[in-house]
């Protein structure tokens, strides 16, 4: 009775006094959680197949991570960077330098994926001069004003708060499913002819600050762009002086099974924009660009109160560390690979399931538009009465997206993906 009193009064205080803005996923509280489970203050446990939206790559609460935030804590918390350098900010911009693609040396720190992306876009149009932007349909790339802008993964995200960041465009992404009557094999091409399009008839590619993407699309599908489409981009974003933008707050940090999505299509953007698994549960976002380009901003430009945190930086340091001492990245490869053979052996036959697929440990399960609306919503609630925490994600929230840590427990996976297969094969042949 004393865990459902307790339960029970932080439900009533939270609904009380917490803005009813967010999603509310479930109505579990809380109490703990470590590697891919968490406990509820009532006592249950549950496997977490979400990791704080692929936020805690090496777990919850690891213990190399625990012990550099704590040691931290002890002797700084908070100064602010435009007061005096301090050396957890100091070494993990050393270290980004070193583990990002290409000539990328120059890092702007700030508190979250969204604000990175603000920023990002700010870099861009201080950097050339032009005020244009061109983002894809079926991005998403957060909330604050300048992200939603660019964001077009449903209107919802969008609605209420019109007019907002001028000179903003929005071209198909190559994901056949969102390309009606278009053939698989034309999306790519269909989407190069229509940034084409754009330039001749909308916007003229002299004034074009940058063009963003997401290079494996995260809320709008969990679906890859092709490394010829990225290359393609490349290429005409040099050709026209514009900026190319790769927003891999998701797939960033071993999760597509390379450190960066960008290396599967060998393209280096000229702005790459981090967070989520930067620091694996710690606020911190991250803009990485060459020095050169970061000069063209103007000092005052730009600044953040928070922004590289000292407990923050020593948090990402410690997870960057265990990915690479754990040869996280080529597990993520190997174990994302096996995942998505067993999904696709024990549920990918079954009626209204369109794909299973992944790169790396980015695995999504689609479902055919027809079906989505219908089984989504019932596997989400019958995994999690059965211990078992997913999300799903798609314009239509058509995908299940799955976003282990990339060093859970075997036995745990195991567990988990039989959770998952049973409430997929039930809720379908219930059907």
């Amino acid at each position: 009775m004393k865990l459902q009193s307790k339960t029970k009064e932080i439900q009533e205080k939270a609904r009380k006094h917490l803005s009813p803005v967010m999603t509310r996923v479930t109505e579990l509280v809380i109490e703990k959680a470590h590697g891919a489970k968490f406990w509820t203050t009532d006592g249950k446990e549950y496997i977490d197949f979400v990791s704080g939206v692929a936020v805690n790559a090496v777990g919850h609460t690891n213990k190399k991570m625990v012990e550099a935030i704590q040691k931290q804590a002890e002797a700084l918390i908070h100064l602010g960077l435009n007061y005096g350098y301090y050396e957890t900010a100091a070494n993990l911009a050393e270290k980004l330098a070193h583990i990002t693609p290409g000539y990328l040396d120059t890092v702007f720190f700030s508190n979250s994926g969204a604000e990175a992306i603000d920023g990002a876009l700010k870099l861009a149009k201080a950097a050339t001069g032009r005020p244009a932007i061109i983002a894809f349909e079926g991005s998403f790339h957060g909330r604050t004003l300048g992200a939603t802008a660019i964001t077009a993964s449903s209107s919802k995200y969008r609605r209420y708060y019109e007019p907002i960041l001028g000179e903003v465009y929005h071209v198909p992404y190559p994901y056949p499913a969102q390309l009606k009557n278009i053939k698989e094999e034309d999306a790519e091409e269909y989407c190069l002819n229509q940034l084409q399009k754009l330039f001749d008839l909308r916007v003229d590619p002299s004034r074009v600050a940058a063009i963003i993407i997401e290079p494996i699309m995260g809320e709008g599908g969990y679906y890859p762009a092709p490394p010829s489409f990225l290359q393609e981009l490349r290429k005409i974003t040099e050709q026209h002086g514009i900026l190319l933008i790769f927003d891999e707050v998701q797939t960033g940090f071993g999760r597509t099974g390379k450190m960066f999505a960008s290396e599967h299509a060998n393209v280096t953007p000229d702005i790459l924009v981090l967070a989520k698994a930067l620091s694996g549960g710690m606020p911190l976002g991250a803009i990485v660009a060459s020095r050169e380009l970061h000069e063209k901003w103007p000092t005052a430009g730009h600044g953040s109160t928070f922004g590289g945190n000292p407990v923050s930086c020593a948090a990402a340091l410690a997870n960057i560390e265990v990915i690479e001492e754990e040869k996280l990245v080529e597990r993520s490869a190997k174990l994302g690979a096996k995942i998505v053979g067993r999904l696709h052996n024990s549920v990918g036959h079954l009626p209204g399931i369109a794909e299973v697929r992944g790169v790396g440990m980015m695995i999504g399960i689609e479902f055919d538009s027809q079906s989505a609306a219908l089984f989504v919503p019932k596997i989400k609630s019958k995994a999690l009465e059965n211990g078992l925490l997913i999300m799903n994600c798609g314009v239509s929230g058509q995908t299940i997206r799955l976003m282990l840590p990339l060093n859970i427990q075997e036995d745990v996976l195991d567990k988990g993906l039989t959770i998952l297969e049973y409430v997929i094969t039930e809720t379908i042949s219930g059907n």
